[in-house]
């Protein structure tokens, strides 16, 4: 993605399910002839919309599915995931960041309301 995107200040973010990847080519064309001067459509890398998905999921649950805890620890997963993104091009680095981040998804899945009512997980041989 070029600098010249987001610095632009008429930038909207929509998230969209269901659509193969080759969507991408027919919304361009959609976008080109919508704009109002030079459009563009960007479509997230996986991890990225992975790190985005997960700042939505946060939002969106209630205040019985979260505990002080349990939203600290989501936000460290959220900035963990940010982080091993940024570190793609350093495999060592996002090697322990990609570890440190599933410890810390399996401590907020032990004491995250959300699941009380879950069979643990069973232990990988």
């Amino acid at each position: 993605m070029g600098v010249d995107i987001v610095e632009r200040d008429d930038i909207s973010v929509y998230l969209v399910a269901g659509v193969p990847k080759s969507f991408k080519r027919k919304l361009q064309k959609f976008v080109e002839q919508e704009a109002k001067e030079d459009g563009d459509v960007y479509m997230l890398d996986e991890e990225l919309a992975e790190w985005v998905i997960s700042r939505i999921r946060n939002e969106k649950r209630g205040g019985r599915d979260r505990t002080p805890a349990s939203a600290a620890l989501w936000r460290a997963y959220a900035a963990l995931s940010a982080a091993r993104y940024h570190l793609q091009h350093s495999p060592e680095e996002e090697t322990r960041v990609r570890s440190l981040r599933n410890q810390v998804e399996e401590i907020w899945r032990e004491l995250s309301p959300m699941f009380e009512h879950d069979e643990p997980a069973a232990e990988e041989a």
